[in-house]
């Protein structure tokens, strides 16, 4: 099994893209806000941060369904 390779700390966020698997989502809550990373098949990494506050609740309450709670809310 992989280590995770994003983890929050006290002074921020770290990645590890070396650990990321092309076209997998990881995320984490960070003050008050979903951080999203992916690493695409150029090995580019994305970040995309997500602060409101009622997607951030329902993420932190389901982080298995995150890609299905994304998309519900980038249809609203």
């Amino acid at each position: 099994m992989l280590e995770y390779p994003v983890i929050v700390e006290k002074d921020g966020i770290k990645i590890d893209p070396e650990k990321m698997i092309v076209d997998k989502m990881y995320y984490c809550i960070y003050d008050n806000k979903v951080y999203i990373f992916y690493k695409d098949e150029e090995n580019l990494t994305h970040c995309y941060e997500v602060d409101d506050q009622t997607v951030v609740q329902e993420i932190a309450k389901n982080p298995n369904n995150l890609e299905d709670i994304l998309l519900k809310h980038s249809k609203e």
